[in-house]
């Protein structure tokens, strides 16, 4: 357990006008690493982040973090509605990171905030926080990048197929919304794993997460570093029927979106997801694509932004309360571009970049700062 020092409040470090995430207040409770959570994915996004912490330290859990973001949430205004946790899984099976993050749960109970948690394991812990989810918007974000084998490949640590259809049920039997990130869909490693069927493998995922309650689905193809592009081909190769490998000319370096990497061809990428958009919207799910197409391409029409679900920012409407902003998506650049009155009368928000926390603050006098 460590003390954290620095302010928690900031949003997704995307600009640009491909930039596709809405606003939000990131809480991480952990630093960014792979030794931080024990699941070791084999394609680990934080290992490969920009600021993700070097190894050795063993995990860490942010033991103030519940009053550190009280704290600042008596500074603001306005609340970006809040994700939780992007960098490692919130919900390990890991005592003491647990208990950060209920307690950081019932703050923003508290509080009534807008959040949502992403994870691959066990969320049921939740519902121990008293009035959970609060008078904010919630949702669950269950990560489930293929069926039991694909995830025995790439994370053989974190917790199996059934169980992550499981959180989904936790999620509907509450009458939460919930979404499946089917991401990364590697599609290399599944045709060496299911050869020409391997299609028919994703639909029948696809299958399962409706069955489960997931009501929307966000995908992605992966965006790799080198050295994990290089993990990967070796992956390939050792559970190929026949040595052969395809990653490293199916994934070609790609600077074209909101940051650089090995991405999937982008035809193929475009194909893929398609064909996925169509066999999640027969199912009865929304579908959208994550940073590496443009919401045109393959996203289902409509959506206020990639997640779906309404995540409005929140206003404060006491000393200690929020409620949300009717009719606001957080989705600033593309739901409020040009607007001289937007739903939270900051115009300035409306901006393909991440917030600046400035806008979000009280001044003295307990009004918003200009």
């Amino acid at each position: 357990m460590r003390e954290r020092r620095s302010p928690t409040l900031h949003d997704f470090p995307y600009r640009g006008e491909k930039r596709k995430c809405y606003h939000k207040w990131i809480i991480n409770v952990t630093p960014p690493g792979m030794q931080h959570c024990q699941h070791s994915c084999l394609y680990c996004y934080a290992r490969d982040a920009f600021y993700s912490r070097s190894p050795g330290e063993g995990m860490v859990v942010y033991s103030n973090l519940a009053s550190m973001v009280a704290r600042e949430l008596e500074g603001l205004e306005l609340c970006p509605p809040i994700s939780i946790s992007n960098v490692t899984d919130p919900c390990q099976d890991v005592p003491s990171l647990r208990q950060a993050v209920k307690e950081l749960v019932e703050v923003l109970v508290e509080w009534g905030v807008s959040f949502h948690v992403i994870t691959k394991g066990d969320p049921s812990f939740l519902a121990q926080v008293r009035g959970f989810p609060g008078r904010g918007r919630f949702f669950l974000a269950v990560t489930i990048e293929g069926p039991p084998e694909i995830l025995a490949a790439l994370s053989p640590r974190a917790p199996q197929y059934e169980s992550r259809l499981d959180a989904l049920r936790w999620a509907s039997s509450l009458g939460q919304p919930a979404l499946v990130r089917l991401d990364p869909v590697i599609p290399p490693l599944w045709r060496a794993l299911y050869g020409d069927t391997w299609m028919e493998k994703a639909l029948e995922v696809l299958t399962d997460c409706a069955a489960a309650g997931a009501g929307h689905v966000v995908s992605s193809t992966g965006r790799f570093s080198a050295a994990t592009r290089d993990v990967l081909a070796g992956l390939e190769r050792s559970i190929s029927a026949h040595g052969e490998t395809s990653l490293r000319g199916d994934y070609a370096y790609d600077r074209s979106y909101t940051s650089s990497g090995y991405m999937l061809r982008h035809d193929r990428r475009l194909a893929l997801h398609r064909a996925l958009r169509s066999a999640a919207q027969e199912r009865g799910m929304t579908y959208a694509v994550c940073q590496e197409l443009e919401a045109s391409e393959a996203d289902t029409p409509g959506l206020p932004h990639c997640e779906a679900y309404a995540m409005p920012f929140s206003r404060r409407v006491g000393e200690r309360e929020f409620a949300p902003v009717a009719g606001c998506t957080a989705n600033c650049h593309q739901g409020c571009a040009g607007l001289a009155r937007p739903p939270c009368g900051r115009p300035e928000l409306a901006a393909s970049r991440p917030y600046k926390t400035s806008l979000l603050k009280r001044t003295r006098s307990g009004t918003r700062s200009r």
